[in-house]
């Protein structure tokens, strides 16, 4: 697997290139694209006809507003997206409110479920699980009412994944598995499979982490390449690379560190070619945590991951990047002597310290187009 070649930091890049040369699209510009400044529009009064507004534009707008942070999440400050879909359920709520025919009426129910989802990754990312289960647990609820198969899985998904890095494997497993009883085939099955196999892993069964991971392989092999999509949260597909990532993950908490490497070095190039941050850091991170619990001689190598891996979300501080830098930073406490351990040390304190900034949405771009902040709308 290619990777740094010493301990030595590395410097932390400038913005990313198109392939003319240009510097590519800020998050600033990103955030322009998917929350217009003139605000939210209005929903139908309540009482108007039915059949006056067909899709009421307010829907409409929820609609592709949730498109757009969906497809940015990865990479917009998670701040920002919980604001944006605060938003998005408010002009949802308004719709409901003034009176649908039943397909708008469902569109506005997986509207609703779909942003709960959302918004629960996103809290989740800026480090706060209880008010992330709630609105999983909310997301759930509506897709249960509606009678959305694939969105209850989504619902549990995003369940398991917030469990998993609480610390709860047992409760990620619950939730995966309830989640594959409404799915029976499909992307979101693929995901919930990956999800499952982490969490079966993190409890040390190997032969359940095995199964679900053959599964999860063949599954994605029957996937039409129109539902890849981009790795990251999705209602309706799966990227096929997010399956040797969470195999790499499995097979390092299995302490099984070559297997590890093998699926990295399939999915590390791909990951980096499509540029989610996120994924990037975390599998470097847990090659990273693999290789210092082997011993002192995998140090540097070690050290070299993880800087790595914390260059490339310099600009966005997350909880499954900060919840392995830290257990990294635990792993080799008594090594600090060793020159790349205290430099990586410091490293990670310095990103760590600029969380509180994106937690009040101050880091948001966001800021001067009618953004609420990050809101408490929980139900």
């Amino acid at each position: 697997m290619p990777g740094p070649a010493s301990g030595t930091l590395p410097e932390r890049p400038g913005p990313p290139e198109r392939a003319d040369g240009s510097a590519s699209e800020t998050a600033l510009e990103t955030a322009r694209r998917i929350i217009p400044a003139q605000g939210t529009p209005e929903a139908p009064a309540a009482g108007a006809g039915v059949a006056e507004v067909r899709v009421p534009p307010a829907l409409t707008w929820a609609e592709d507003t949730l498109a757009g942070l969906l497809g940015g999440h990865e990479h917009l400050p998670p701040a920002f997206v919980a604001s944006g879909v605060v938003r998005v359920r408010r002009a949802v709520e308004r719709t409901l409110r003034g009176g649908l025919a039943r397909d708008d009426a469902h569109r506005a129910a997986l509207a609703r479920g779909r942003s709960a989802v959302l918004q629960a990754d996103a809290v989740f990312k800026l480090g706060d699980p209880d008010r992330a289960r709630r609105l999983a647990a909310g997301a759930y609820a509506v897709a249960a009412t509606a009678g959305e198969g694939p969105l209850l899985g989504s619902a549990r998904e995003i369940g398991a994944v917030i469990e998993f890095y609480a610390g709860q494997p047992g409760a990620a497993a619950r939730l995966a598995e309830d989640g594959l009883r409404h799915v029976s085939d499909g992307p979101i099955r693929a995901r919930l499979l990956g999800q499952q196999a982490r969490a079966y892993a993190a409890l040390g069964d190997l032969s359940g982490a095995v199964r679900a991971l053959d599964e999860a392989y063949g599954l994605v092999e029957t996937i039409s390449p129109e539902l890849w999509g981009r790795p990251g949260l999705s209602f309706t597909g799966v990227h096929p690379v997010e399956i040797p990532y969470n195999a790499t993950t499995a097979l390092c908490l299995l302490a099984r560190p070559r297997a590890a490497a093998e699926h990295a070095a399939a999915a590390m190039p791909t990951l980096d070619e499509l540029g989610a941050p996120g994924f990037r850091s975390v599998i470097r991170l847990d090659l990273a945590l693999a290789k210092a619990r082997s011993g002192r001689l995998e140090l540097d190598e070690a050290c070299a991951l993880a800087a790595d891996a914390i260059v490339i979300s310099w600009d966005r501080v997350v909880t499954s990047v900060s919840s392995r830098a830290n257990q990294l930073l635990e792993v080799t406490r008594g090594q600090r002597q060793v020159r790349a351990v205290g430099e990586l040390a410091s490293l990670v304190r310095e990103w760590q310290r600029r969380a509180p900034a994106q937690r009040t949405g101050s880091a948001s771009p966001g800021a001067g187009f009618g953004s609420v902040g990050v809101g408490r709308n929980d139900t």
